[in-house]
C-alpha cells in the first residue's frame, strides 16, 4: 500500500472529518484561512486515494440493544482451510464486529457485540463449530473506558505533527 504525502492544511481537514463525521466547508475555509474550493477539491482527493472511505454514522450499541462486548482468543488449525477461509467463516457470523489474525499464542482476536448472555452463547457455539478452530477462550467486557474507532482523536498535536513534519 502506498503511503500518501500529507500537510498540516491536509491534517486539519482530516481532523474535522474524525471528529464530527462531516465538516461545514465554509466555516472550515474561515478557520484555516483556504478557500473552499481547495478544501472541496482535498476532500476528494482523499477519497480518491483510500484515506476517506464512505460515510458512517456512530451507533450507540447500548442504545441499540447490543449492550455486551465479547472479545474472543482463537486458536486454528491449518490443516484444513488455511487462515484465509477460517478468518472469512468467522467474518461472517452474526454480531462479529472485528475479527484480527495474529502473530504469537493465538491465531485470531475476535471482538464481537451481543443482544445477551444467550446471544453470546450462540455465537460461540457458531464459533467452535466453525472448521479449523480448534479451541477458542472468551472474555465479557465489564466496563469500556475507552472504545473509540476514530483514528486522528487518538493522537495529541505532537504526535499528529510528526506526520506531516
Amino acid at each position: 500500500m502506498t503511503q500518501v504525502t500529507l500537510d498540516e492544511v491536509d491534517f486539519q481537514i482530516l481532523q474535522r472529518l474524525d471528529e464530527n463525521g462531516d465538516i461545514d466547508v465554509d466555516e472550515l475555509s474561515d478557520e484555516l484561512d483556504v478557500s473552499t474550493s481547495t478544501i472541496y477539491y482535498r476532500m476528494e482527493k482523499y477519497r480518491e486515494q483510500g484515506i476517506v472511505q464512505g460515510k458512517i454514522a456512530k451507533l450507540d450499541p447500548q442504545k441499540l440493544g447490543l449492550g455486551m462486548t465479547a472479545i474472543t482468543e482463537i486458536n486454528a488449525d491449518y490443516d484444513g482451510p488455511g487462515y484465509e477461509e477460517v478468518a472469512e467463516k468467522i467474518t461472517d457470523l452474526s454480531g462479529v464486529q472485528r475479527v484480527f489474525f495474529m502473530l504469537g499464542e493465538m491465531s485470531f482476536y475476535v471482538l464481537s457485540r451481543v443482544r445477551d448472555h444467550e446471544h453470546l452463547q450462540t455465537l460461540m457455539e457458531d464459533i467452535i463449530q466453525t472448521e479449523g478452530v480448534e479451541n477458542s477462550t472468551t472474555n465479557i467486557v465489564l466496563r469500556s473506558f475507552k472504545d473509540e474507532d476514530r483514528l486522528l482523536v487518538n493522537y495529541d498535536g505532537e504526535d499528529l505533527e510528526a506526520l506531516y513534519s
